[in-house]
């Protein structure tokens, strides 16, 4: 099982009501499972529609990266990993 989850939003350029229910279905399971969740490649205009919808408190607002470097250093920090070390995480 992973420690963490990088969901990967690179290509996504806006997101409605769905795609905020469905990724707060994603974070609670996530977190259900003691699976940490982190967002990466968040564009601006879509941080600021899910952090309005509670998802920063949900998720943590430092776990929503603009970059996925910034996101791997701290799904690194979340397991402890050493410097060095690649991390496995899934692609999403």
């Amino acid at each position: 099982k992973p420690l963490v989850r990088i969901i990967r939003m690179r290509k996504v350029p806006f997101i409605d009501s769905t795609g905020i229910h469905n990724l707060e279905t994603l974070i609670k399971s996530s977190q259900e499972e003691g699976i940490h969740v982190v967002l990466s490649g968040v564009k601006e205009n879509v941080r600021a529609m899910i952090v309005n919808a509670g998802i920063g408190r949900l998720v943590g607002d430092d776990h929503i990266c603009s970059h996925i470097s910034q996101a791997v250093v701290l799904a690194n920090s979340l397991t402890g990993e050493v410097a060095g070390e690649p991390l496995d995480f899934q692609h999403s």
